[in-house]
């Protein structure tokens, strides 16, 4: 590989240009995964292909990770970064869970696997924000953040953690009938506590009166009329602002999907 390509958006440190740049590594991994999701399908005879739910999430993943997102947020714009956050967690994740049928989950983890048992366990509400938090906590570190990015291996690594974080966040929710574990108002309540923690890291960089990240702080400027700390307070505010409100209209979901099913259960068994 030459020094003029990279794999991976990552830090450069070279000032902003809105000249179009190729990542391989990330139309590769791309490639990989509609490859790996239509082989599945033909292997397992899916009964039905969700292809709205896979476009949706694809298409999504090639908005977040290649140019220009994936580039401002690699290593010019906090702001940028915390969107790319937010799409990875919030909107890929869910829709690759839902790009699954049922039949497909189970014959991925069939009864008595290791792998059912696996899946069962991260359906129950505790682990699922234990891991959920932990790698929201742990990739907003300033240190793990300036480290991290500043390489192609660690971008893809932080890239990676936050759809891993979004498919632990989100299978409690949308696993098959088979896995979960939840009632509706456990499902209420487990998307509240998701709220809560991914806020002290928003509150540091809405209150912050200098940029937290040195590696946003020192970035070429894209717009020398957008400081560093306006960047990392805007930040702050896309989290916890556009960070909830999926959470917030999932709950809503929960509550009048499986209210209107109750109310439907509850009148058959009173015509039988």
């Amino acid at each position: 590989m030459t020094s003029t390509v990279q794999w991976w958006c990552a830090a450069t440190g070279l000032p902003w240009t809105w000249a179009w740049q190729w990542y391989p590594g990330v139309h590769l991994a791309l490639l990989v995964v509609a490859v790996g999701w239509y082989w599945l399908g033909r292997v397992q005879r899916w009964s039905r292909r969700p292809w709205g739910w896979f476009a949706v999430a694809w298409l999504a993943m090639l908005v977040t990770l290649d140019w220009p997102v994936g580039k401002l947020g690699a290593g010019y714009l906090a702001s940028v970064h915390t969107l790319q956050f937010l799409l990875l967690t919030l909107l890929v994740a869910p829709a690759i869970l839902r790009a699954i049928p049922p039949d497909g989950w189970e014959r991925l983890a069939p009864s008595g696997s290791r792998r059912r048992r696996i899946l069962a366990f991260q359906a129950r509400a505790l682990p699922g924000l234990i891991l959920y938090n932990a790698i929201v906590i742990t990739t907003h570190f300033p240190s793990v953040v300036d480290a991290a990015m500043a390489s192609q291996v660690g971008s893809f690594l932080i890239d990676s953690s936050w759809l891993l974080a979004g498919l632990i966040l989100w299978w409690p929710i949308l696993g098959p009938p088979a896995f979960r574990r939840l009632g509706m108002f456990a499902k209420m309540g487990y998307l509240f506590g998701a709220t809560i923690v991914p806020t002290i890291p928003a509150m540091m960089m809405v209150f912050s009166r200098w940029p937290l990240y040195e590696l946003y702080e020192l970035a070429p400027r894209v717009d020398v009329r957008f400081s560093a700390n306006e960047d990392i307070q805007l930040a702050g505010l896309v989290m916890k602002l556009f960070g909830d409100l999926p959470l917030w209209i999932a709950t809503a979901v929960v509550f009048f999907t499986e209210s209107a099913e109750r109310r439907e259960a509850t009148d058959v068994a009173r015509a039988t």
